[in-house]
């Protein structure tokens, strides 16, 4: 620190402009030493602002513009990574995929583990629950599919593809399921017997989302070839390519009317699926989008990303409404809670947050 006065903030600083400030600031220090750190770079820039300590100025910047964050949960997770999370449809519960642990269930509220499901796993991307929450559905890079009994923590039946599972759509009735698989492929399955009663193929690269319509006779699958696929389930036909992102496809998703869909990448794109045009490009993240998630009206989408940060969009439009920031890592889910004025989302390093999605 300086004897100088402290510079002022910005009127409305945020925390991705105080990491692009130190970051602009490391490249000056560089020039004149090779050898400068980030932390070097982070203390002379907490001193400039008048604070004693990197942490302090971040929590500063950090409670005067997170006006929408409400409680904050902390997973006791040790893991460099969480690669796949689904909060249970009540939202009670999370359950996470992790590097070098087995699949856990956490209470959502508080982030106190409940329970592991099996040993270690391998990259457990795909994990969705069935309506009654007695059950849920993994897919890992072992190439597997795996269902789980909750209330015992038993496996009960391992469904062997050959090629790693990264997305999972079961029916409604929890009878079969589809998986995006990382042969190129999309397969169907009978979940009482694991018979294999479809194969989709087409896409020119592994296929990371899948997503069933919602009359079930439809289906979207997005793939590392950058193409969005509609399918004909019964017959396995490929009714329509959907081309534009520019990157591999990570998640997929049907509006209630089967008319739009929207796809995530490094950026999101509405479409309409009839015509195959894309109707909106939304851009603003830095980062990719690995979900998103629709509002009742279908009127605004959230999106968490790898930039750390949460966008709110209006579909009309295509208007960034708002920014949520707060996390410390890539966000992995977001999801609309109650009547949809507020959300909760975890990212990477097993972080909860609740947000305030209500006008300021």
């Amino acid at each position: 620190m300086t004897d100088r006065a402290p510079v002022p903030l910005p009127e409305k600083p945020s925390l991705e402009w105080l990491r692009k400030q130190a970051k602009r600031d490391l490249e000056r220090l560089r020039e004149r030493d090779p050898d400068a750190r980030l932390a070097d770079a982070q203390f002379a820039l907490d001193g400039s602002y008048g604070f004693t300590s990197w942490r302090a100025l971040k929590a500063h910047i950090d409670s005067a513009t997170d006006r929408t964050a409400g409680p904050v949960a902390r997973l006791t997770i040790k893991t460099d990574e969480i690669y796949g999370a689904a909060f249970s449809p009540d939202l009670t519960r999370l359950l996470t995929g992790s590097q070098g642990n087995s699949i856990q269930m956490w209470e959502a509220g508080t982030g106190r583990h409940l329970r592991d499901f099996g040993a270690e796993a391998d990259r457990v991307y795909a994990l969705v629950w069935s309506r009654d929450q007695c059950q849920f559905l993994s897919g890992s890079f072992d190439g597997t599919m795996r269902l789980w009994d909750v209330q015992s923590g038993r496996c009960l039946r391992v469904y062997e593809h050959g090629a790693y599972v990264r997305g999972i759509s079961p029916t409604s009735d929890w009878r079969h399921a589809l998986t995006a698989c990382g042969d190129g492929t999309v397969r169907q399955r009978e979940l009482e017997t694991g018979t294999c009663t479809r194969v989709l193929e087409g896409h020119g690269a592994a296929v990371y989302a899948v997503a069933l319509s919602p009359d079930e006779r439809l289906a979207l699958s997005g793939s590392r070839d950058a193409t969005v696929r509609v399918w004909d389930v019964e017959s396995g036909r490929c009714v329509q390519i959907l081309q534009g992102h520019g990157y591999h496809i990570l998640a997929v998703s049907w509006g209630r009317d089967q008319q739009h869909a929207l796809s995530t990448s490094n950026d999101i794109r509405l479409w309409h699926l009839e015509s195959g045009r894309c109707l909106r490009v939304l851009r603003g993240h830095s980062k990719v989008v690995e979900r998103v998630a629709w509002s009742r009206d279908e009127r605004s989408i959230l999106s968490p990303s790898f930039d750390r940060t949460l966008r709110l969009w209006s579909v009309e439009t295509g208007e960034c409404l708002r920014v949520l920031e707060g996390h410390g890592a890539g966000v992995k889910q977001v999801v609309y809670m109650g009547d949809e004025s507020a959300a909760v989302s975890c990212d990477w390093s097993g972080e909860i947050r609740h947000w305030n999605l209500s006008p300021s």
